[in-house]
Formats: structure tokens, C-alpha cells, sequence
């Protein structure tokens, strides 16, 4: 069997991947969705104490107390260049963590849970960078555009995203060398920028890929010798991290490659999920410092 028609086996096969997406309501009844691995709760607006802070931005709508602890809320509308409503006409909170940050979306409402194939999600980012994918779920039987928000635009947007140059120099100590490839796999055009100044400033030879299925036609293209290691975010369109480990850990010619996640997603559940599969290593999206002390432990 070549590798093409291997990996296309992989992602039509027993390990396609379902995603469980929440939908919600903006404040003008657009329909935008984020992947339930990042939810914690959902909150009632009015059931929580919310202090305004001082904020340069309308994007931040103010400090929620959530389990004793302080969240910052975000006002999606503010951020996709909407007008706003008032807090209290935000009935919800999608209570989120996102690279071990708490934050809270302010929503109209919920509509639906939705399970959702990879191949069911369209990439969009090129044409937006605040999106991440579309696809359609069913309002009323007729099926309805969903947008799914990219979350690290929406942190680079609010400052939380630290991949200055003054950032890579203390926390990359020096060259990181090998003879072999890095490949990685990242959808989010923000996270690929700093993956690439990261591996630019380590001087590592690297390939990155804007969805899993692309990553593993060039792991099968190379071989298993010629790669270094594997860097996957979860959460893409196609093939996402969940499918790319798991066909890597199950193959005997490919699964001596180390393989570490990269994601927002740093919930419990899901480290379990893809401890379960066997990754090598789990480190929050755009986290510079855990970057380097993962790739340097898997280099030597």
C-alpha cells in the first residue's frame, strides 16, 4: 500500500475523529460554535458578581467571580466588530480555559450541541483570521452557516500572546541541533508564526503544515529516519491531532517518533485522551518557554 493511499485509509477509516462542537447565539443571532475539549462550564449571566475593569478595549466586558475564582469576560461581539449589548442581555457564559487561562464568552444564548466529522469543517482563515472553520448545523431543519472563532487571534488581539523577540531570547538558550526534520501540524496562522521564529531561532531544520492530513503525507513521503520529531495542535479540519497520533503510535515503522502536543486545549480530558494514545508530550499553545525544554529533551 503507498502512503497516500495509507493516510487517506487512516482518515476515512476507523480513526476519523469527531468533534463536539457547542453552537451559540451572538447578540445579533449570528451563529458561531467553539470546540466543547475547551468549555468548562456554562455559566447564567446573572448569577455571577461581575466587576468592570478599566480597559482600553470594549472586548473585555469586565471581571466574573466563577468558582471562587476571578475570569476575565470577553465580549465576542465587540471583538467580530459588532455593536454590543448590554452584559446583563448576555444570558450566558461559556466558562473556557484556554493555555491555563480562564475566560468567559459572553453569549445570547445556547442553540445546540453538534458532533461534527473533520471533513465536515471548511477552513476559512485565510480569508479571516478570526475564524478558524465553518460548517452548517440544523436551525429549524434548514441548515445554517456556523462559524468557529479562532481563539489565539482572539488572544494575540487582547495582548495574552507572548512571542516577542525578547520572549525567544530568554527562553531559547541556544541552537537545538539535528540532523533530522521537525514536522509540525498547526491550523492557526498565529501559532504557526510562532512556531516558525521559535524553530528559526533554535535553527532547526522544520516543515509545518496547516492541517494534520498534509503532515502525514510528508511523514510518508520522508520515513520514519528522517524525522526528528512530531509537533500537532488537535483541534484542524481534515485530520486533526487525535487522528495524526494515533495512526503514528500504531504504526511499527513510525511509532519510535516522538510525538508532542501542541494545543489551547489543556483540559484534563483531553490530555487523558491523548495520553491514552500514547503522545510523548503536552505543552499549551504559544508556550515558549515549555517549547524549548520539550524539544531539547527530545533532541538530545
Amino acid at each position: 500500500m503507498s502512503g497516500i493511499n495509507s493516510v487517506e485509509q487512516m482518515t476515512q477509516g476507523h480513526l476519523r475523529n469527531v468533534q463536539q462542537l457547542a453552537v451559540f447565539y451572538t447578540g445579533h443571532n449570528n451563529i458561531y460554535a467553539i470546540n466543547i475539549a475547551k468549555v468548562k462550564a456554562f455559566i447564567i449571566t446573572e448569577e455571577v458578581t461581575i466587576n468592570d475593569t478599566p480597559t482600553d478595549t470594549k472586548v473585555i466586558a469586565g471581571i466574573a467571580t466563577i468558582r471562587g475564582e476571578p475570569v476575565t469576560l470577553i465580549n465576542l461581539d465587540a471583538w467580530l466588530g459588532l455593536p454590543t449589548m448590554e452584559t446583563l442581555d448576555y444570558k450566558l457564559i461559556i466558562y473556557c480555559e484556554f493555555n491555563h487561562k480562564r475566560v468567559g464568552f459572553l453569549i445570547k444564548n445556547m442553540l445546540d450541541i453538534v458532533e461534527k466529522t473533520t471533513d465536515e469543517l471548511r477552513h476559512t482563515e485565510e480569508t479571516n483570521s478570526k475564524v478558524t472553520y465553518t460548517t452548517y448545523v440544523k436551525v429549524q431543519e434548514k441548515d445554517e452557516l456556523c462559524t468557529v472563532f479562532n481563539a489565539e487571534q482572539l488572544l494575540k488581539d487582547l495582548g495574552w500572546v507572548d512571542d516577542g523577540e525578547d520572549t525567544l531570547n530568554k527562553y531559547v538558550e541556544g541552537p537545538l541541533k539535528t540532523d533530522k526534520v521537525v514536522l509540525a501540524a498547526e491550523d492557526s496562522g498565529v501559532a504557526r508564526e510562532v512556531l516558525t521564529r521559535f524553530f528559526q531561532k533554535a535553527q532547526i531544520d522544520f516543515e509545518i503544515y496547516n492541517n494534520g492530513a498534509h503532515l502525514l503525507q510528508r511523514v510518508e513521503e520522508l520515513g520514519g529516519d528522517k524525522i526528528a520529531m512530531i509537533i500537532t495542535d488537535i483541534e484542524m479540519p481534515e485530520t486533526d491531532g487525535f487522528q495524526v497520533a494515533s495512526y503514528l503510535k500504531t504504526s511499527s515503522s513510525l511509532s519510535h517518533i516522538p510525538v508532542i502536543v501542541n494545543s489551547s486545549m489543556t483540559t484534563d480530558a483531553v490530555r487523558n485522551k491523548m495520553n491514552q494514545i500514547g503522545v510523548d508530550g503536552f505543552i499549551g499553545k504559544t508556550d515558549i518557554q515549555a517549547l524549548y525544554a520539550t524539544v531539547k529533551e527530545f533532541l538530545k
